[in-house]
Order: C-alpha cells, then structure tokens, then sequence
C-alpha cells in the first residue's frame, strides 16, 4: 500500500511540471505604483524555430485596482536586434465589474494569454519587454508583473 501511494504521488508531482515551459518570471512593482518609465525585461533561450510559442502576461494586483482593463505595450527583441511592438488590452473585469482573475485576499492574479501561435524567426537569445500604457503615467494597484513562455505547437 505504502508503494501504491508513493507511486501515485510521484506521478501527480510529475504531471504538474510544464516541460513545455521554457521562461517563467515575475517582478515586483514597488509600492504598488507601477510608472510609465517602468519597464520589465524578460529574456529567455529560443532553440527551436520549427515550434509557435505562447506568451501569457502573468500580473498580480490590488482589489482596488481602479480599472476594469490594462493596456500595454510588449516588446519583443530578436536575436538580430530587430524589435517588435504590439500594444496589447487586457479585460480584467466581467460586466459587473467582479475581477475575473483569482482572488487570495486583497488580491487578484491573472495569467492572461498575450500571444498565441507566435512564430518566432529563429533560434537565439529574446527579451520580452512589458510596457505599461495606461493614460495616467503612474498606475496604482498593481504589485507584480511577469510573463510565461511556452513552446506551442510544430510548425507546419
């Protein structure tokens, strides 16, 4: 029986890790003020070009957090120095203004899916740059940021 519970828990531990996975980082936002001038680099190893990646914004805010959206920009630089922008808008909230992230005590973490299926040009060292550009240059609630990046699917 002993052996029976030991392999079940080895096999659930196993399931869990995301092989897949190749950046997972967070970085804290002092004071819960995140400023305009304030921008996270996230680099990460590219080794295989023939796969699309997944890139989710991983963010943890206040309850009070004024808004009901985040806009943003993400940078991502190449191995060649070539530097593409997309401003991105985040829904944080349903209709009735209840956060759709998960809540543990005064606040709410999101994972987010940024890009989906991203083709990148190939195989080197990126930096993911996390920009935010909201109307106000300091935006207050937000305690951290970070990105995940996964190896999606083959490349056809």
């Amino acid at each position: 029986m002993k052996n029976l519970i030991f392999l079940f828990s080895a096999l659930m531990l196993w399931s869990c890790s995301d092989s897949n996975k190749i950046m997972d980082q967070m970085t804290d936002i002092p004071g819960g003020k995140w400023f305009y001038n304030q921008i996270a680099d996230y680099p990460f190893q590219v080794d295989d070009a023939g796969v699309y990646y997944d890139f989710n914004l991983k963010i943890r805010m206040q309850k009070s957090y004024p808004y009901e959206n985040l806009y943003l920009l993400a940078h991502i630089k190449g191995p060649d120095g070539k530097v593409n922008t997309q401003r991105i808008n985040f829904t944080l909230t349903d209709e009735t203004g209840k956060p759709l992230g998960r809540s543990t005590g005064s606040s709410v973490n999101y994972d987010l899916p940024m890009f989906k299926d991203r083709k990148l040009p190939g195989v080197g060292q990126y930096v993911i740059s996390i920009e935010q550009n909201m109307r106000d240059s300091v935006v207050s609630g937000i305690e951290s940021i970070g990105v995940k990046v996964r190896k999606g699917t083959p490349v056809f």
